[in-house]
């Protein structure tokens, strides 16, 4: 078996056993060990006594490649200013070594204010140098700011496109297989404009060359077609599912939890009020068992590195939803959970949670979270980051705000997207939301 089908067949730790050796002479070996740190997905599912031990064995001796892999795990699946700091000083030893994705992996430090301050421009530039070098991770990024957008700019899919087959043909033409993700991230630009029938194959493409999160994309495209509403329990979204599961894909236990709630939801409306004691019995117990297994797979997802399932399950335990008991302290901890691996919807939950007094924080906890959230590309929280500054706070940060978010807030084009909740926070905090009883005091210091 080749080193690259280990990765396509999930035998992550014999694969980092076998290639690291061989990186600096065997090109495929090479190939396979840095694909292997692309997705946190499969990092996430490293076993810490059989790689991680080796890596840092080996970063200790000075390794470029386990210098930057144990960068990349410990960001990915520690965070936490510890880890951080241990992940900068390997990165920066590993690009200091020339080694492509590691420079790539300190543009990503710059752009995230891991080692203090953001900063656009570095991040560029270092991103570009890396991309020009040939590495990989740098050229996912592009396609991912293409797809979706960077730093509040719109999206250009076509460019992704285009870049994705260019990447495709490279690889080719080089002998090689090409890499999973020019396959998803070509199908992530097309499916808006061409629907999800017709990038399918794209998809399976990808995870045939051992891109896990594909399974997501395919259980969604066969088991709601071209709609987000209606769930068709075909042959091939039940086979999909489960496979998805068999291989840890943390996005197919999402989904499952999310097949589950809508029968949660179904159940109840199925049971009424005036039941007999013996009917409530049986639709207590079943509706403990939908909760009990929306609760598994939530639980199991997130270990698994998807931040969208500590966001779900923190909504979970702050409605009180799907047979959860409310609880905000719990719901407090699962955003907390998120905004450690920087997912904007827990980051901007956690914040106002804060901001609500339904938990209470140091005021100075409260405002790292909300420059944490425009780091991440939150307009919510660009615009609390902004008026805190205002406000005479965050002054550590005053030339990343002041360089960065305070032409986006100015600008004539910034919208909170039509968000009234969160509108309405802005306002107060900006004087906006003035009554009859306004004596004028905020329109004289303005």
């Amino acid at each position: 078996m080749s080193y690259l089908e280990l990765l396509y067949s999930g035998q992550y730790d014999r694969l980092v056993k076998e290639t690291l050796p061989l990186v600096e002479t065997n090109k495929e070996a090479e190939t396979a060990f840095l694909r292997l740190f692309l997705s946190r997905d499969i990092i996430f599912l490293l076993d810490e006594a059989e790689s991680i031990d080796l890596l840092i064995e080996e970063a200790e001796k000075g390794n470029r490649y386990a210098q930057y892999a144990y960068a990349r795990w410990q960001t990915i699946t520690r965070g936490g200013e510890e880890s951080i700091s241990i992940a900068y000083t390997n990165m920066q030893a590993a690009a200091d070594k020339n080694l492509p994705d590691a420079i790539a992996g300190l543009a990503i430090t710059y752009e995230y204010g891991d080692i203090g301050s953001v900063d656009w421009k570095i991040e560029d530039e270092l991103m570009q140098k890396a991309f020009d070098m040939g590495s990989e991770l740098a050229a996912i990024y592009k396609l991912q700011d293409y797809c979706f957008g960077r730093h509040f700019e719109l999206a250009q899919p076509h460019l992704a496109v285009e870049l994705a087959e260019q990447l495709i043909k490279r690889d080719k033409e080089n002998g090689i297989d090409p890499n999973g993700w020019w396959f998803y991230y070509r199908a992530t630009a097309n499916e808006p404009r061409t629907g999800r029938h017709y990038v399918m194959d794209d998809y399976q493409q990808a995870l045939d060359l051992g891109v896990i999160r594909a399974f997501t994309d395919l259980i969604i495209a066969y088991g709601y077609g071209e709609t987000n509403n209606v769930l068709i329990e075909s042959t091939e979204y039940t086979d999909y599912l489960q496979k998805g599961m068999n291989r840890l894909c943390p996005g197919a236990f999402f989904l499952d939890a999310a097949r589950e709630m809508k029968r949660y939801d179904a159940l109840e409306t199925f049971y009424h009020d005036d039941e007999g004691i013996q009917r409530r019995q049986i639709r207590y117990g079943v509706l403990q068992d939908s909760h009990d297994l929306i609760h598994s797979r939530l639980s199991q997802a997130a270990r698994l590195g998807d931040t969208a399932s500590w966001e779900q399950l923190g909504d979970c335990y702050y409605h009180g939803d799907y047979g959860f008991k409310q609880d905000y302290n719990k719901a407090f901890t699962c955003y907390t959970n998120g905004t450690i691996h920087d997912a904007v919807g827990s980051i901007e939950k956690l914040w106002r949670m804060m901001h609500d007094h339904l938990i209470d924080r140091p005021l100075d906890y409260v405002d790292s979270i909300a420059i944490q959230g425009a780091r991440c590309g939150s307009k919510r929280l660009l615009a609390e980051t902004v008026i805190i500054h205002q406000e005479g706070r965050l002054v550590e940060y005053a030339d990343e705000i002041e360089r960065f978010y305070d032409p986006i807030f100015d600008a004539p084009e910034f919208t909170l997207d039509n968000d009234e909740d969160w509108q309405e926070v802005i306002d107060e905090q900006l004087g906006d939301d003035e009554t009859e009883e306004d004596d004028g005091r905020y329109d004289a210091w303005a």
